[in-house]
C-alpha cells in the first residue's frame, strides 16, 4: 500500500485536473511551440571531459560533474572532474579538490546531487583502487571524502547510476553484475562463469552506505537508472526490466521495496532514465518508449500523484530523454537527444496551461568541424534560469563538453 504525504494529497485534485491532457496519443511535432528566449553558451573549464550531471547549490551557485578519459599504456583511466559557476554569469572554473580527493580511483562520475553547499554526492563505478567497491565521493562544505560502497556477494562489477542527496541521508541506485554459476572447462583450462545483472539501492545513514534489499524479479537482466525520495517512507526508483523489455518502477514505503505496475508506463517497451520530485510532491519520470511496430524511439514522460501514474503525451519526433527538472507552476523541463540522420541535443518544457503545453526551447547545438553526435545529459533550474550540460562527440575526436543557460 503506497503512502502519500499530506502535501501530496492536498494537491491531488489540482494535479489530476492538469493531467487531463495526458493522452496516450503523441503531440504532433508541428504543435511544439518555438523558443522565445535566447540561450547563452558558456565555456566549460575542460576541453575533453564528458559532463553528465549538474546541481544547483543555492544562492546562484552551480556545479557540474563528469569525467575525463586517459589512455595510460594499455590501461584506460577515468578521472572524476567537477566544475563550478559561483554565480549567474560568472565563468566556470575547475574544482581541483574533487579530483585530488579521488586519488587513484579510476571511475566515471555517473551522477551528482546536492542538498545545499554542504552536502554534495558524486557516484560512479567499481574501481580496483577500492578493492572492487563502487566509488562515491562526498563534499561536506569543507573537504571531499571517498566513501566506497560494497557490492552484493559474488559481484564482478557494478555501478551507481543516480544519487539523491537529501536531509536524512542520501539514496543511490544502480546495477551489479553477479555470478550465478561457475564450471571448469577442462579443455580450455578456464572457468565458464554465468552472470546476472540486477538493480541495487543503497542508503547513506550518516556513517556508511547501507544495502536496502530489493524484491526478486524474474529474469537475469534488469537495472536502475534513477532514484528520488519524496520522504523517508516514500522513495521511488526507475530503470529497465529486461524480462519484459519495459520501464521498471519500484517504490519504498519505509520498510520494504515493491514493484509498481503503471498502465501506459511499465507495460510498453522502453526504459526509464531519471526521476524528479516537484514542489507539490508529485514525481516525474522520463526515458524512452520503443515502438514494436517500426522500432522507432519516442520520449517517455509520466507523472505520479495521489491518483497514480499518468503518461504524458509527448512530441511525435524520434527522441530519448536523459534528464529533467521540476519547475514552478507544475511544469518540467526535459533534456535529451533527437534520433535519426542527425543526433542533436534537445531541451523541451511543459506547463499545464496553454495550447500545446510543450515548448521546444531551441537548445543551441555545439559548434563542430564535422558531423557530431550531441546529447544533453542534465538540466537544473535556479536564479540563473535553466542550465543544461551535455557532450558533443565528433568521429575521431575527444568528447567536448558544452554548457548552455536560458535566463
Amino acid at each position: 500500500m503506497l503512502k502519500y504525504s499530506r502535501r501530496t494529497l492536498l494537491h491531488a485534485a489540482v494535479a489530476t485536473a492538469a493531467l487531463t491532457v495526458a493522452l496516450s496519443a503523441p503531440v504532433p511535432a508541428s504543435a511544439l511551440d518555438g523558443a522565445a528566449r535566447a540561450w547563452a553558451v558558456e565555456a566549460a573549464p575542460y576541453s575533453d571531459a564528458t559532463l553528465l550531471d549538474i546541481a544547483s547549490m543555492g544562492r546562484g551557485r552551480t556545479w557540474a560533474a563528469g569525467f575525463t578519459i586517459r589512455d595510460e599504456g594499455k590501461v584506460t583511466r577515468f578521472q572524476p572532474v567537477v566544475a563550478e559557476r559561483a554565480e549567474p554569469g560568472a565563468a566556470w572554473t575547475p574544482v581541483p579538490s574533487a579530483t585530488t580527493a579521488a586519488g587513484d580511483v579510476s571511475s566515471r562520475v555517473n551522477a551528482m546531487d546536492a542538498n545545499g553547499g554542504r552536502d554534495v554526492w558524486l557516484v560512479g563505478d567499481d574501481s580496483a583502487a577500492l578493492d572492487g567497491r563502487v566509488y562515491t565521493q562526498h563534499f561536506d562544505g569543507g573537504s571531499w571524502q571517498v566513501v566506497p560502497v560494497e557490492l552484493p556477494e559474488k559481484s564482478a562489477a557494478g555501478s551507481l547510476l543516480d544519487v539523491d542527496a537529501r536531509q536524512g541521508g542520501a539514496w543511490a541506485a544502480g546495477t551489479a553484475q553477479i555470478e550465478v554459476s561457475r564450471t571448469w572447462n577442462e579443455a580450455k583450462g578456464t572457468w565458464n562463469i554465468q552472470y546476472r545483472n540486477a538493480g541495487i539501492v543503497r542508503h547513506f545513514d550518516g556513517t556508511a552506505w547501507r544495502d536496502v534489499p530489493l524484491p526478486e524479479l524474474p529474469g537475469d537482466y534488469w537495472y536502475l537508472n534513477g532514484v528520488r525520495a519524496v520522504a523517508d517512507d516514500d522513495v521511488w526508483a526507475a530503470g529497465y526490466d529486461g524480462d519484459s523489455g519495459s520501464p521498471l518502477l519500484l517504490h519504498y514505503d519505509g520498510s520494504s521495496w515493491q514493484r509498481v505496475d503503471a498502465p501506459g508506463v511499465t507495460d510498453t517497451p522502453g526504459q526509464a532514465q531519471k526521476l524528479a520530485v516537484a514542489e507539490d510532491g508529485a514525481v516525474w519520470v522520463v526515458g524512452e518508449d520503443w515502438s514494436p511496430e517500426d522500432g522507432s524511439t519516442r520520449a517517455l514522460v509520466a507523472r505520479h500523484d495521489a491518483t497514480g501514474w499518468h503518461e504524458l503525451a509527448v512530441p511525435d519526433v524520434p527522441a530519448r530523454l536523459f534528464g529533467l527538472t521540476a519547475r514552478s507552476g507544475g511544469g518540467i523541463a526535459v533534456v535529451g537527444q533527437t534520433l535519426g540522420e542527425r543526433r542533436d541535443a534537445l531541451a523541451w518544457a511543459w506547463q499545464p496551461t496553454g495550447r500545446s503545453h510543450w515548448k521546444d526551447l531551441g537548445l543551441p547545438q555545439p559548434a563542430a568541424t564535422g558531423p557530431a553526435e550531441n546529447v544533453a545529459s542534465a538540466v537544473t533550474g535556479g536564479r540563473a534560469g535553466l542550465t543544461v550540460v551535455g557532450t558533443s562527440t565528433a568521429e575521431g575526436a575527444e568528447p567536448q563538453p558544452f554548457v548552455s543557460v536560458r535566463p
